[in-house]
């Protein structure tokens, strides 16, 4: 089996965990150094009342920009208050863009305009068929002050995914073996693992990396394609606006252009 933080194929779960103990300082240290761009897994069914968000409002979207307790494709777990710090102390700075382009014509929303706001939402509310409930991060923006025409065009029909450039503060790593040497590592386990909506995911590979707090950095994006497929722009019907005319689009966006990655020292 292959370790995505090790870049190496093991023969069995149990020397992949070794491994993963033995350097989990090392590779902690690594991931704090990193900015990621990471979709968030839920989506909103269509038939979800707006209600469901506290700020639900007419005439406003609401991209879910991250979300907690829901194992991803970097095999971590964003815990709930992972985000109440950054969303605290960054409010009025994040801008909403697309493709994780801090350009000017990339520009969705500016950060005056974006309203963050954490949402506790059940996971049926989500699309997901179990008991529980996660905290979502969620940008809420006035139709009015979007300032990307081909992004509310795609809003408008469909539902677009979100992602969030973040960068790690707090983490542990979680591991399911009871074994003396693993006591630090099963107590995170077990105090995670209940609260999971894929738990199938984290038996299957044994191990995930808790979040306790994370920090946005500069900006949540609207993409094409992500970690995951669930990550909806919420709107009523109502604010659906409909014209005769042709409006231009532009047509210079692209999803590959990205910014070049920060790269942190740590004595």
């Amino acid at each position: 089996m292959y370790c995505q933080e090790l870049k190496k194929e093991f023969s069995d779960k149990r020397s992949m965990i070794e491994a993963l103990k033995s350097n989990k300082e090392l590779i902690i240290k690594q991931k704090k150094s990193e900015i990621k761009k990471k979709t968030s897994p839920f989506a909103l069914s269509n038939d979800i009342s707006l209600k469901s968000l506290k700020n639900g409002a007419d005439g406003m979207i609401y991209p879910i920009i991250s979300n907690t307790n829901y194992l991803d494709s970097h095999n971590d777990v964003h815990l709930n208050g992972s985000m109440s710090k950054t969303a605290s102390e960054q409010q009025g700075k994040v801008y909403y863009v697309v493709d994780h382009k801090l350009e000017v014509d990339s520009v969705i929303a500016t950060p005056k305009n974006v309203e963050m706001s954490l949402d506790v939402v059940d996971f049926k509310d989500l699309g997901l068929d179990i008991e529980g409930k996660t905290e979502c991060l969620v940008f809420g923006v006035e139709r009015k002050n979007v300032m990307h025409t081909k992004a509310l065009k795609m809003i408008d029909e469909g539902q677009p995914q979100n992602s969030i450039r973040m960068q790690y503060v707090k983490i542990d790593l979680a591991v399911n073996d009871g074994g003396e040497d693993y006591n630090e590592e099963y107590k995170v386990w077990n105090e995670v693992y209940s609260g999971l909506a894929n738990k199938e995911k984290a038996d299957e590979m044994g191990y995930f990396w808790a979040v306790r707090e994370l920090k946005i950095v500069n900006e949540g994006s609207m993409v094409l394609f992500g970690s995951n497929d669930m990550t909806p722009v919420k709107h009523t019907e109502a604010d659906v606006v409909t014209s005769d005319k042709n409006e231009p689009l532009d047509d210079t966006q692209t999803v590959t252009d990205m910014l070049q990655e920060v790269k942190f020292n740590f004595k």
